[in-house]
């Protein structure tokens, strides 16, 4: 992963689903299938398994919108690394956005917001869809997570899947709090339920 760009989750999303690819085709042709799904599937029971592919076939979606209108991206990380470890961050201390149809905002490692159930795991960044909800407009938010660090090319594919759908899922509407919206979210239990996305809102 020598790119510059890897860093920006987006980006570091499509190199790892290339190598996920890569390995569940190879998986496919193995003389022994049921062995080496059993190996790189460790510790995964079948519910798991079945609602992360759910998940990562949803962030496959968001991510190819985000391609197809544009790959924008806001670094917000100079921004939030002063801010690391605030119990809130209010609007009155981010930059005010002209806001695309599909977009992603990056944290990083810098706003040191760590997973607390999972080490080595933080929260990366957001991508926002436009969307309408019962006729109100706002946006569906996906929060993604990045690893300290990853071998990529050696990690098995259950862990590969795993750091794709360490993710959290909501609806953010212009008229209640960005708190409110956290409230009810979906995606990876230990997502939706770590402490650390408790600093995560916009009062």
């Amino acid at each position: 992963m020598s790119s510059s760009y890897h860093h920006y989750h987006p980006y570091r999303f499509s190199k790892v689903a290339e190598t996920l690819s890569r390995r569940v085709a190879q998986m496919a042709t193995h003389p022994d299938k049921a062995a080496i799904f059993t190996a790189e599937y460790a510790g995964f029971h079948d519910d798991e398994l079945y609602a992360r592919m759910d998940e990562y076939r949803r962030l496959i979606d968001m991510h190819a919108k985000w391609v197809s209108t544009g790959r924008q991206i806001f670094n917000m990380s100079a921004t939030l690394s002063p801010l690391a470890g605030a119990e809130d961050i209010r609007i009155s201390e981010l930059p005010a956005l002209r806001l695309p149809e599909v977009f992603y905002v990056h944290f990083g490692n810098e706003a040191a917001m760590a997973l607390n159930e999972v080490p080595g795991v933080f929260v990366d960044g957001v991508y926002f869809v436009h969307s309408d909800k019962d006729g109100e407009p706002g946006y569906r938010f996906t929060i993604v997570c990045g690893p300290d660090d990853l071998a990529i090319e050696t990690a098995s594919a259950g862990d590969l899947l795993k750091i794709q759908t360490r993710i959290a899922s909501g609806i953010a509407s212009p008229t209640r709090p960005f708190q409110s919206c956290m409230d009810n979210l979906s995606g990876d239990p230990v997502m939706c339920e770590d402490g650390a996305l408790e600093q995560f809102w916009i009062g």
